[in-house]
């Protein structure tokens, strides 16, 4: 395959992603998730710090329990592999000798390269015609799912990722984005706002919603975040607590 050849490839995945939440039950093999962890150990690095260790989850049972634990998020439950990426210092204990209280910006950090991680497993995913989603909700019960990954102190869950054989039953078109002019801004930022805009990309959020084969909805993109907003400022203290429990601090 030409440089050109594989530059396409990678494109082409890139664009037509989506989030994938119904799976055939059929396994992710061994081969395959090689390939998904050589990208992970390949993500950028912040000062190549390597602070991210990635937990797979397969026992189904322990899935039942983080799907419960996040919200009843049943894709969870019936995925094949469970990706945990979590915020690690321990290496840094070793080799390093710095101990609790670890500093915010190892959080900033953290977060920072979890995430740069987990969209690297999951491009790595769907360039071998794998699916999946992100997964946040488990945050909610953040102390509960660390017991249950046995993370010991300085080591904390920030993200994860549910990975899967797409189910071609439930694969639907890809969801409109918002327009580009409020997404990419030359030089500095200016207000992207435009009621025109906005009601012509709600008209096609719910031609979108009322379209699909499944959850079929009359709604727009301005109803759902109507919907999903109230849950996005719930209650932070359980989550710092965690936190402060495994040796980050926040000030």
């Amino acid at each position: 395959m030409s440089v050109e050849e594989k530059a396409q490839h990678t494109l082409e995945v890139l664009k037509n992603h989506q989030s994938i939440r119904k799976f055939t039950g059929a396994k992710i093999t061994p081969e395959q998730m090689q390939q998904i962890y050589a990208a992970i150990a390949q993500s950028s690095s912040s000062c190549f710090l390597q602070l991210v260790t990635t937990i797979a989850v397969q026992d189904r049972s322990k899935l039942e329990q983080i799907a419960h634990l996040a919200g009843e998020q049943q894709h969870i439950a019936h995925c094949s592999h469970f990706l945990v990426f979590c915020l690690d210092v321990t290496k840094l204990e070793h080799v390093a000798g710095i101990k609790p209280p670890y500093g915010f910006n190892f959080i900033m950090t953290g977060l920072n390269d979890c995430t740069v991680a987990c969209q690297n497993a999951f491009v790595a995913a769907e360039a071998q015609g794998l699916g999946g989603v992100i997964v946040g909700g488990f945050r909610r019960n953040i102390a509960a799912v660390s017991e249950l990954l046995k993370l010991p102190q300085g080591v904390a869950p920030l993200l994860a990722l549910c990975l899967g054989v797409p189910d071609p039953e439930y694969i639907e078109e890809q969801k409109p984005r918002l327009p580009q002019s409020w997404l990419f801004m030359d030089e500095e930022y200016h207000d992207p706002f435009n009621a025109e805009e906005l009601a012509q990309y709600d008209e096609k959020m719910r031609q979108y919603y009322k379209g699909r084969r499944y959850n079929q909805q009359d709604a727009t993109w301005t109803d759902s975040v109507k919907v999903m907003l109230p849950g996005m400022t719930c209650d932070a203290a359980g989550i710092i607590a965690y936190l402060k429990k495994q040796g980050f601090e926040f000030f």
